[in-house]
């Protein structure tokens, strides 16, 4: 009986231990990190935006910046997927991996191996995302939601048909990333048609200024979009041809202009499905 007791006792004087431990390592790491982000480097967003490829990839996420470059190899998910928010601020791929589901608690503890600074602005002050705004359900709106038989929104998913949403997708060829599109998808019709990545060898196409010899391929991705705005989402298949969409600038034929990538990035968009709700 008195050898219980004491095992009893031994067991829970180290379950007593165990927990204080436990705790102080928390109060220590909630300490280090605290303490931690006024010893990080400052890293603006220019800084940032240098670092965004495959051979020195930099994210920003929640005010601090991560560097990635050789987690790259190992990421499960495709090149693009991880490549597209390389060289940004990259808090709501994050928070979103798929719409509205974060990374897991195990991305979450791997992040400090990758930690090299903190996001400040010009002026040196911590720079962090805007909090997106929670949708308030009212309690008459849950009630008022269609049922099975009047949900188009179920009906389109059954039959295979696109959602009404905001879609994105990429392009990629050798491991880089040459178009990232972004569009809404109402009614079958799209708008607000933009890219949000555009380049080729190294050549980021959205920062070419008016004299450089290659801003005239840049004017014709932008006829390509703005000749959609509007249009049925079948209207991509235009773009396997995109002289019909974009017109001959200082003698660049529509041979020039690789319709077929934007068409892809379309297509992968759709396979994707909704990147967010209206």
């Amino acid at each position: 009986m008195n050898i219980n007791k004491i095992a009893y006792s031994a067991f829970i004087a180290f379950v007593a231990s165990l927990f204080t431990l436990v705790s102080i390592s928390a109060l220590s790491s909630s300490e280090r990190e605290e303490q931690d982000d006024t010893d990080l480097d400052p890293i603006t967003l220019d800084e940032l935006a240098e670092h965004d490829s495959a051979e020195s990839c930099w994210k920003a996420i929640h005010g601090r910046v991560y560097d990635f470059t050789d987690y790259f190899p190992d990421h499960p998910t495709d090149e693009e997927v991880f490549l597209e928010w390389c060289g940004r601020e990259s808090t709501e791929g994050w928070d979103n991996k798929r719409p509205g589901v974060p990374h897991s608690a195990r991305a979450e503890s791997m992040l400090d191996e990758y930690l090299i600074g903190r996001l400040v602005d010009e002026e040196g002050e911590p720079l962090e995302p805007e909090a997106a705004p929670e949708e308030i359900v009212e309690d008459e709106e849950r009630e008022a939601r269609l049922s099975p038989a009047e949900d188009e929104r179920l009906h389109r998913a059954l039959l295979g048909l696109p959602l009404d949403g905001r879609y994105r997708g990429v392009f990629s060829d050798g491991g880089e990333m040459q178009v990232n599109v972004q569009f809404d998808l109402r009614d079958g019709r799209m708008s607000n048609i933009s890219y949000r990545y555009l380049a080729y060898r190294g050549v980021d196409y959205r920062q070419l200024e008016e004299d450089d010899e290659l801003y005239a391929v840049l004017e014709q991705h932008r006829q390509l979009a703005e000749r959609l705005e509007g249009q049925p989402v079948t209207a991509i298949f235009a773009l396997y041809e995109p002289e019909r969409l974009a017109d001959d600038i200082d003698g660049y034929s529509g041979a020039t202009l690789r319709g077929n990538k934007v068409h892809s990035a379309f297509r992968d968009a759709l396979n994707r499905g909704v990147y967010s709700w209206p």
